[in-house]
Protein backbone atom coordinates (compact mmCIF):
# COMPACT_ATOMS: atom_id res chain seq x y z
CA UNK A 1 0.00 0.00 0.00
CA UNK A 2 1.36 3.01 -0.89
CA UNK A 3 2.38 5.27 2.16
CA UNK A 4 0.00 8.15 3.40
CA UNK A 5 1.73 10.88 2.73
CA UNK A 6 1.60 12.87 5.80
CA UNK A 7 -0.03 16.76 5.55
CA UNK A 8 1.80 19.43 7.08
CA UNK A 9 -0.61 21.72 9.07
CA UNK A 10 -1.13 24.95 6.83
CA UNK A 11 1.23 27.46 8.18
CA UNK A 12 -0.49 30.82 9.18
CA UNK A 13 0.99 33.69 7.27
CA UNK A 14 3.43 35.29 9.34
CA UNK A 15 1.70 38.37 11.68
CA UNK A 16 2.96 41.84 11.26
CA UNK A 17 4.31 44.09 13.31
CA UNK A 18 2.05 47.23 14.46
CA UNK A 19 3.46 50.71 14.17
CA UNK A 20 4.47 52.30 17.31
CA UNK A 21 1.04 54.46 17.52
CA UNK A 22 2.31 58.47 18.20
CA UNK A 23 1.10 59.50 21.39
CA UNK A 24 -0.59 62.96 21.77
CA UNK A 25 1.42 65.66 23.19
CA UNK A 26 1.09 65.84 26.64
CA UNK A 27 0.12 69.20 28.52
CA UNK A 28 3.26 69.81 30.02
CA UNK A 29 4.94 69.53 26.49
CA UNK A 30 2.45 71.78 24.91
CA UNK A 31 3.25 74.58 27.94
CA UNK A 32 7.26 73.82 27.15
CA UNK A 33 6.66 74.35 23.20
CA UNK A 34 4.39 77.79 23.93
CA UNK A 35 7.40 79.01 26.12
CA UNK A 36 10.08 78.16 23.52
CA UNK A 37 8.32 79.99 21.52
CA UNK A 38 7.46 82.83 23.52
CA UNK A 39 11.03 83.37 24.60
CA UNK A 40 12.14 83.13 20.74
CA UNK A 41 9.63 86.25 20.42
CA UNK A 42 9.96 88.26 22.95
CA UNK A 43 11.86 91.64 22.46
CA UNK A 44 13.57 91.76 25.61
CA UNK A 45 16.65 89.75 26.55
CA UNK A 46 16.04 87.03 28.71
CA UNK A 47 18.56 84.78 30.11
CA UNK A 48 18.49 82.15 33.13
CA UNK A 49 21.29 81.78 34.81
CA UNK A 50 22.38 78.43 37.41
CA UNK A 51 22.76 78.80 41.08
CA UNK A 52 26.28 79.32 40.63
CA UNK A 53 26.15 82.13 37.45
CA UNK A 54 26.55 80.06 34.38
CA UNK A 55 24.03 80.68 31.90
CA UNK A 56 22.29 77.68 31.07
CA UNK A 57 19.71 79.18 27.98
CA UNK A 58 19.33 82.66 26.93
CA UNK A 59 16.77 83.73 23.94
CA UNK A 60 18.01 85.29 20.36
CA UNK A 61 16.98 88.88 21.66
CA UNK A 62 19.42 88.32 24.62
CA UNK A 63 21.89 86.85 22.04
CA UNK A 64 21.52 89.85 19.51
CA UNK A 65 21.65 92.47 22.26
CA UNK A 66 24.99 91.23 23.26
CA UNK A 67 26.19 90.48 20.36
CA UNK A 68 26.71 86.72 20.64
CA UNK A 69 25.33 83.80 19.13
CA UNK A 70 22.50 82.19 21.43
CA UNK A 71 24.33 78.45 20.84
CA UNK A 72 27.64 79.73 22.50
CA UNK A 73 25.88 81.19 25.67
CA UNK A 74 25.15 78.76 27.48
CA UNK A 75 27.74 77.91 29.75
CA UNK A 76 29.53 81.53 29.70
CA UNK A 77 29.43 83.03 33.57
CA UNK A 78 27.96 86.26 33.66
CA UNK A 79 30.77 87.46 34.86
CA UNK A 80 31.95 87.55 31.35
CA UNK A 81 28.67 88.63 29.41
CA UNK A 82 27.59 90.98 31.66
CA UNK A 83 29.78 93.99 31.83
CA UNK A 84 29.75 97.60 32.26
CA UNK A 85 29.99 99.00 29.48
CA UNK A 86 31.72 102.99 28.36
CA UNK A 87 30.05 105.54 30.21
CA UNK A 88 30.49 103.80 33.59
CA UNK A 89 33.42 104.41 36.20
CA UNK A 90 33.99 100.42 36.26
CA UNK A 91 33.74 100.06 32.77
CA UNK A 92 35.01 96.44 31.92
CA UNK A 93 34.32 95.33 35.51
CA UNK A 94 31.42 92.59 35.52
CA UNK A 95 28.28 93.87 36.84
CA UNK A 96 26.93 92.86 40.22
CA UNK A 97 25.04 90.19 39.57
CA UNK A 98 26.32 87.12 41.51
CA UNK A 99 25.77 89.66 44.69
CA UNK A 100 22.03 90.71 43.42
CA UNK A 101 21.63 86.86 43.18
CA UNK A 102 22.43 85.95 46.80
CA UNK A 103 21.33 89.43 48.48
CA UNK A 104 18.74 90.96 46.16
CA UNK A 105 16.90 93.53 44.37
CA UNK A 106 14.61 91.10 42.78
CA UNK A 107 12.30 92.10 40.17
CA UNK A 108 13.21 96.18 40.02
CA UNK A 109 15.03 97.81 37.15
CA UNK A 110 18.14 98.88 37.54
CA UNK A 111 19.84 100.99 35.00
CA UNK A 112 23.46 100.99 33.36
CA UNK A 113 25.93 101.45 30.72
CA UNK A 114 25.86 97.60 29.68
CA UNK A 115 28.52 96.65 27.03
CA UNK A 116 28.49 94.07 23.99
CA UNK A 117 31.38 91.90 23.10
CA UNK A 118 32.67 93.80 20.46
CA UNK A 119 33.27 96.77 22.91
CA UNK A 120 30.27 98.81 22.12
CA UNK A 121 28.10 100.54 24.72
CA UNK A 122 24.42 100.57 25.29
CA UNK A 123 22.03 102.09 27.97
CA UNK A 124 20.14 99.03 29.10
CA UNK A 125 17.67 98.39 32.38
CA UNK A 126 17.69 94.94 33.52
CA UNK A 127 16.57 92.90 36.35
CA UNK A 128 17.07 89.40 38.25
CA UNK A 129 14.33 87.33 39.82
CA UNK A 130 14.49 83.89 41.33
CA UNK A 131 12.80 80.33 39.90
CA UNK A 132 12.43 77.68 42.02
CA UNK A 133 12.13 74.06 41.76
CA UNK A 134 10.38 71.76 44.66
CA UNK A 135 11.21 74.37 46.64
CA UNK A 136 14.20 75.66 46.44
CA UNK A 137 15.79 78.17 44.09
CA UNK A 138 17.33 76.54 41.24
CA UNK A 139 18.36 79.65 39.18
CA UNK A 140 18.25 83.24 38.45
CA UNK A 141 16.28 84.75 35.17
CA UNK A 142 17.79 88.04 33.95
CA UNK A 143 15.41 90.00 31.76
CA UNK A 144 17.35 93.49 29.77
CA UNK A 145 16.15 95.80 27.33
CA UNK A 146 18.22 98.52 24.96
CA UNK A 147 16.94 102.02 26.10
CA UNK A 148 19.52 103.84 24.24
CA UNK A 149 16.52 105.43 22.31
CA UNK A 150 14.18 106.21 25.03
CA UNK A 151 17.17 107.94 26.92
CA UNK A 152 17.81 110.09 24.22
CA UNK A 153 14.52 111.09 23.52
CA UNK A 154 14.17 111.99 27.38
CA UNK A 155 17.30 113.73 27.13
CA UNK A 156 16.04 115.85 24.15
CA UNK A 157 12.78 116.41 25.89
CA UNK A 158 14.64 117.27 28.93
CA UNK A 159 16.48 119.99 26.67
CA UNK A 160 13.66 120.95 25.06
CA UNK A 161 12.10 122.16 28.43
CA UNK A 162 14.95 124.00 29.40
CA UNK A 163 15.49 125.83 25.90
CA UNK A 164 11.41 126.44 26.63
CA UNK A 165 11.52 127.88 29.73
CA UNK A 166 14.57 130.16 29.22
CA UNK A 167 14.52 130.71 25.65
CA UNK A 168 14.85 134.78 25.17
CA UNK A 169 11.73 134.51 22.48
CA UNK A 170 8.36 134.06 23.19
CA UNK A 171 7.59 130.25 22.28
CA UNK A 172 3.10 129.35 21.89
CA UNK A 173 2.54 125.99 21.83
CA UNK A 174 -1.32 125.21 20.67
CA UNK A 175 -2.77 121.98 19.57
CA UNK A 176 -4.57 120.89 16.43
CA UNK A 177 -7.70 122.85 17.23
CA UNK A 178 -5.34 126.04 17.30
CA UNK A 179 -6.52 126.42 21.44
CA UNK A 180 -3.02 127.43 23.44
CA UNK A 181 -1.98 125.09 25.60
CA UNK A 182 1.54 126.28 26.89
CA UNK A 183 3.51 129.63 26.74
CA UNK A 184 7.13 129.99 27.90
CA UNK A 185 8.41 133.21 30.55
CA UNK A 186 9.37 135.01 27.52
CA UNK A 187 6.36 135.63 25.75
CA UNK A 188 4.30 136.24 29.20
CA UNK A 189 6.91 139.15 29.63
CA UNK A 190 6.70 140.18 26.15
CA UNK A 191 2.74 140.75 26.14
CA UNK A 192 2.29 141.15 29.45
CA UNK A 193 0.34 137.71 30.07
CA UNK A 194 -0.22 135.74 32.53
CA UNK A 195 0.05 131.66 31.20
CA UNK A 196 -3.26 130.49 33.71
CA UNK A 197 -5.17 133.40 31.90
CA UNK A 198 -3.94 132.22 28.33
CA UNK A 199 -3.90 128.49 27.77
CA UNK A 200 -7.33 127.47 26.17
CA UNK A 201 -7.15 130.73 24.21
CA UNK A 202 -7.42 130.81 20.19
CA UNK A 203 -3.98 131.06 19.10
CA UNK A 204 -5.05 133.83 16.53
CA UNK A 205 -6.13 136.07 19.13
CA UNK A 206 -3.07 135.08 21.38
CA UNK A 207 -0.55 136.18 18.53
CA UNK A 208 -3.09 138.99 17.16
CA UNK A 209 -3.79 141.17 20.19
CA UNK A 210 -3.44 144.79 19.52
CA UNK A 211 -2.14 144.54 15.92
CA UNK A 212 -2.96 145.70 12.49
CA UNK A 213 -2.10 142.16 11.13
CA UNK A 214 -5.42 139.69 10.58
CA UNK A 215 -5.92 136.51 11.77
CA UNK A 216 -6.11 135.45 8.57
CA UNK A 217 -2.20 134.76 8.12
CA UNK A 218 -3.11 131.26 9.92
CA UNK A 219 -5.65 129.68 7.16
CA UNK A 220 -2.49 129.72 4.64
CA UNK A 221 -1.18 126.72 7.20
CA UNK A 222 -3.69 124.49 6.03
CA UNK A 223 -2.09 124.20 3.15
CA UNK A 224 1.77 124.43 3.92
CA UNK A 225 3.98 123.88 7.33
CA UNK A 226 5.18 126.99 8.15
CA UNK A 227 4.19 130.83 8.58
CA UNK A 228 6.46 133.68 9.41
CA UNK A 229 5.51 137.52 9.15
CA UNK A 230 6.35 140.44 11.00
CA UNK A 231 3.77 142.93 12.88
CA UNK A 232 3.16 145.63 15.42
CA UNK A 233 1.58 144.71 18.88
CA UNK A 234 -0.37 145.97 21.92
CA UNK A 235 0.54 144.27 25.37
CA UNK A 236 -1.38 144.12 28.06
CA UNK A 237 -0.41 147.17 29.46
CA UNK A 238 -0.55 149.50 26.50
CA UNK A 239 2.85 148.82 25.29
CA UNK A 240 3.31 148.79 21.76
CA UNK A 241 6.24 146.25 20.31
CA UNK A 242 7.13 144.86 17.33
CA UNK A 243 7.17 141.14 16.91
CA UNK A 244 8.51 139.06 14.08
CA UNK A 245 6.11 135.64 14.12
CA UNK A 246 6.99 131.73 12.77
CA UNK A 247 4.52 129.34 12.93
CA UNK A 248 5.66 125.70 12.22
CA UNK A 249 2.89 123.39 12.03
CA UNK A 250 3.26 119.84 13.82
CA UNK A 251 2.12 116.47 11.47
CA UNK A 252 1.59 113.13 12.23
CA UNK A 253 3.03 110.35 9.59
CA UNK A 254 -0.23 110.02 8.04
CA UNK A 255 -0.05 114.17 7.33
CA UNK A 256 -2.50 115.22 10.26
CA UNK A 257 -1.83 118.39 12.23
CA UNK A 258 -0.85 117.34 16.24
CA UNK A 259 0.30 120.65 16.90
CA UNK A 260 1.25 124.45 16.53
CA UNK A 261 4.46 126.16 18.06
CA UNK A 262 4.79 130.08 17.44
CA UNK A 263 8.17 131.68 17.78
CA UNK A 264 7.86 134.87 18.17
CA UNK A 265 10.75 137.47 18.56
CA UNK A 266 11.03 141.08 19.70
CA UNK A 267 12.41 143.37 16.76
CA UNK A 268 11.09 146.51 19.08
CA UNK A 269 14.65 147.74 18.62
CA UNK A 270 15.17 146.63 15.28
CA UNK A 271 12.27 148.37 14.09
CA UNK A 272 12.71 152.08 15.98
CA UNK A 273 16.39 151.58 14.28
CA UNK A 274 15.14 151.43 10.60
CA UNK A 275 12.59 153.82 10.90
CA UNK A 276 15.34 155.98 12.17
CA UNK A 277 17.51 155.54 9.31
CA UNK A 278 14.26 155.55 7.03
CA UNK A 279 13.19 159.04 8.86
CA UNK A 280 17.03 160.27 8.57
CA UNK A 281 17.67 159.82 4.89
CA UNK A 282 14.02 161.08 4.18
CA UNK A 283 13.89 164.08 5.93
CA UNK A 284 15.25 167.25 6.94
CA UNK A 285 16.53 166.63 10.64
CA UNK A 286 16.13 170.54 11.26
CA UNK A 287 12.44 171.20 10.49
CA UNK A 288 11.55 167.31 9.95
CA UNK A 289 10.16 168.18 7.08
CA UNK A 290 10.74 165.81 4.10
CA UNK A 291 14.02 166.29 2.16
CA UNK A 292 14.95 166.54 -1.14
CA UNK A 293 14.83 162.66 -1.75
CA UNK A 294 11.45 162.09 -0.63
CA UNK A 295 10.62 165.06 -2.22
CA UNK A 296 11.43 163.65 -5.88
CA UNK A 297 9.78 160.53 -4.77
CA UNK A 298 6.45 162.27 -4.01
CA UNK A 299 6.32 164.32 -7.09
CA UNK A 300 7.64 161.72 -9.22
CA UNK A 301 4.13 159.30 -7.58
CA UNK A 302 2.11 162.33 -8.21
CA UNK A 303 3.13 163.31 -11.78
CA UNK A 304 2.31 159.56 -12.56
CA UNK A 305 -0.97 159.65 -10.76
CA UNK A 306 -1.82 163.07 -12.71
CA UNK A 307 -1.12 161.56 -15.70
CA UNK A 308 -3.46 158.17 -14.88
CA UNK A 309 -5.77 160.03 -13.88
CA UNK A 310 -5.59 163.26 -15.97
CA UNK A 311 -5.81 165.70 -13.43
CA UNK A 312 -3.43 168.21 -12.60
CA UNK A 313 -0.66 168.78 -10.28
CA UNK A 314 0.94 172.07 -9.28
CA UNK A 315 4.55 172.74 -7.92
CA UNK A 316 5.51 175.98 -5.65
CA UNK A 317 9.26 176.52 -5.60
CA UNK A 318 9.85 179.01 -2.33
CA UNK A 319 12.98 181.05 -1.62
CA UNK A 320 12.54 183.21 1.72
CA UNK A 321 13.83 186.70 0.95
CA UNK A 322 15.92 188.25 3.79
CA UNK A 323 17.11 185.15 5.73
CA UNK A 324 20.55 184.86 5.06
CA UNK A 325 21.16 188.37 6.40
CA UNK A 326 19.66 186.78 9.63
CA UNK A 327 21.56 184.47 9.73
CA UNK A 328 24.68 186.78 9.16
CA UNK A 329 23.61 189.61 12.06
CA UNK A 330 21.53 186.75 14.51
CA UNK A 331 23.56 184.11 14.30
CA UNK A 332 23.43 180.13 12.69
CA UNK A 333 21.24 179.64 16.52
CA UNK A 334 18.28 182.42 15.32
CA UNK A 335 18.86 181.19 11.97
CA UNK A 336 18.25 177.67 12.18
CA UNK A 337 14.78 179.12 15.04
CA UNK A 338 13.52 180.84 11.94
CA UNK A 339 13.92 177.91 9.49
CA UNK A 340 12.02 175.49 12.26
CA UNK A 341 8.96 178.39 12.91
CA UNK A 342 8.85 178.76 8.93
CA UNK A 343 8.30 175.37 8.10
CA UNK A 344 5.18 175.67 10.60
CA UNK A 345 3.64 178.27 8.83
CA UNK A 346 3.96 176.48 6.07
CA UNK A 347 2.42 173.39 6.32
CA UNK A 348 -0.76 175.73 7.82
CA UNK A 349 -1.34 177.39 4.40
CA UNK A 350 -1.23 174.50 2.63
CA UNK A 351 -4.00 171.51 2.31
CA UNK A 352 -3.64 168.22 3.50
CA UNK A 353 -2.59 166.46 0.38
CA UNK A 354 -0.46 168.74 0.21
CA UNK A 355 3.47 168.28 0.55
CA UNK A 356 6.25 170.41 2.18
CA UNK A 357 9.82 169.87 1.61
CA UNK A 358 13.01 171.65 2.47
CA UNK A 359 15.31 171.12 -0.25
CA UNK A 360 18.27 172.76 1.68
CA UNK A 361 19.31 176.28 2.98
CA UNK A 362 16.34 178.65 2.68
CA UNK A 363 14.58 176.48 -0.37
CA UNK A 364 11.21 174.96 -0.08
CA UNK A 365 8.77 173.63 -2.50
CA UNK A 366 4.39 172.68 -2.00
CA UNK A 367 4.05 169.75 -3.99
CA UNK A 368 0.17 170.24 -4.60
CA UNK A 369 -1.63 167.34 -6.46
CA UNK A 370 -5.48 167.90 -8.04
CA UNK A 371 -5.01 171.75 -8.02
CA UNK A 372 -7.97 173.18 -10.02
CA UNK A 373 -6.99 175.86 -11.65
CA UNK A 374 -4.33 178.40 -11.93
CA UNK A 375 -6.68 180.89 -9.51
CA UNK A 376 -6.58 178.21 -6.91
CA UNK A 377 -2.08 177.98 -6.62
CA UNK A 378 -2.72 181.58 -6.69
CA UNK A 379 -4.36 181.68 -3.60
CA UNK A 380 -2.11 179.03 -1.88
CA UNK A 381 0.63 181.43 -2.85
CA UNK A 382 -0.70 185.13 -1.31
CA UNK A 383 -1.08 182.43 1.74
CA UNK A 384 2.16 181.76 2.09
CA UNK A 385 3.49 185.31 1.25
CA UNK A 386 1.29 186.50 3.86
CA UNK A 387 2.05 183.91 6.37
CA UNK A 388 5.60 184.37 6.39
CA UNK A 389 5.44 188.54 6.36
CA UNK A 390 4.32 188.12 9.97
CA UNK A 391 7.81 188.98 12.50
CA UNK A 392 9.39 185.54 13.70
CA UNK A 393 9.96 185.84 17.64
CA UNK A 394 13.68 184.63 17.12
CA UNK A 395 14.51 184.58 21.39
CA UNK A 396 13.25 187.51 21.99
CA UNK A 397 14.73 189.36 19.09
CA UNK A 398 12.42 190.19 15.78
CA UNK A 399 12.96 188.46 12.77
CA UNK A 400 11.86 189.67 9.04
CA UNK A 401 11.44 187.81 6.04
CA UNK A 402 9.39 187.51 2.90
CA UNK A 403 8.81 185.06 -0.21
CA UNK A 404 9.35 184.82 -3.53
CA UNK A 405 7.22 181.87 -5.42
CA UNK A 406 7.28 180.52 -8.77
CA UNK A 407 4.76 178.18 -9.93
CA UNK A 408 4.15 175.66 -12.36
CA UNK A 409 1.26 173.32 -13.40
CA UNK A 410 1.26 170.03 -15.13
CA UNK A 411 0.03 169.14 -17.63
CA UNK A 412 -0.10 172.96 -18.89
CA UNK A 413 3.40 173.67 -18.63
CA UNK A 414 5.00 170.19 -17.83
CA UNK A 415 4.91 166.56 -18.44
CA UNK A 416 7.41 165.16 -16.10
CA UNK A 417 8.62 165.82 -12.37
CA UNK A 418 11.90 167.15 -13.50
CA UNK A 419 10.30 169.73 -15.97
CA UNK A 420 7.41 170.61 -12.83
CA UNK A 421 10.73 171.81 -10.76
CA UNK A 422 12.55 173.22 -13.26
CA UNK A 423 9.65 175.65 -14.19
CA UNK A 424 9.03 176.71 -10.83
CA UNK A 425 12.86 177.57 -10.31
CA UNK A 426 12.68 179.91 -13.44
CA UNK A 427 9.82 181.39 -11.41
CA UNK A 428 10.71 181.79 -8.64
CA UNK A 429 13.65 183.72 -10.24
CA UNK A 430 11.61 185.78 -11.95
CA UNK A 431 9.53 186.92 -8.47
CA UNK A 432 12.98 187.76 -7.16
CA UNK A 433 13.73 189.90 -10.04
CA UNK A 434 10.34 191.72 -9.48
CA UNK A 435 11.29 192.85 -6.32
CA UNK A 436 10.72 189.96 -4.36
CA UNK A 437 7.59 189.29 -1.76
CA UNK A 438 5.32 187.93 -4.90
CA UNK A 439 4.48 184.62 -7.20
CA UNK A 440 5.16 184.09 -10.51
CA UNK A 441 3.87 181.61 -12.98
CA UNK A 442 5.87 179.84 -15.44
CA UNK A 443 6.08 180.80 -18.76
CA UNK A 444 8.61 179.82 -21.65
CA UNK A 445 9.58 182.94 -22.64
CA UNK A 446 11.36 183.55 -19.21
CA UNK A 447 13.73 180.95 -19.93
CA UNK A 448 15.89 183.48 -22.70
CA UNK A 449 16.05 186.42 -19.57
CA UNK A 450 16.92 184.24 -16.75
CA UNK A 451 19.98 181.43 -17.00
CA UNK A 452 19.64 179.04 -14.06
CA UNK A 453 22.13 177.12 -13.29
CA UNK A 454 21.33 173.48 -14.02
CA UNK A 455 20.00 170.89 -11.10
CA UNK A 456 20.87 167.73 -10.75
CA UNK A 457 17.19 165.86 -10.04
Amino acid sequence: MPKKKSVSPKTSPPSRERAPSVEPATEGQEVLHQAAQILSAAANGIVAVSTDGVITLANPAAADLLNRDVASMAGVSTDRAFVYGNGHAQAGCPLPLKQQFENGPYYEDQEVHMARSDGESFEAVYSVAPYEENGSVSGYVITFRDITARRRAESALRLAAVVFEHSPEGLVIADARRRVTKINPAFQRLAAVKSQNIVGQELADVLMGGADTSGDVLDKLDHKDHALWEQWCKNKRGKRYAARISIAVVRDDAGVVQQYVAMVADITQQKLDEEKITYQANYDQLTNLPNRTLFMDRLTRRVLEGKRSKTSVGLMFVDLDGFKAINDTLGHDAGDQLLVNASRRLEKCIREADTVARLGGDEFTVIMPLIDSFEAAAVVAERIIQSLAEPFDLGGREGRISASIGISLLPAQASTASELLHNADVAMYHAKRLGKANYQFYKPELEASIKVAARDL
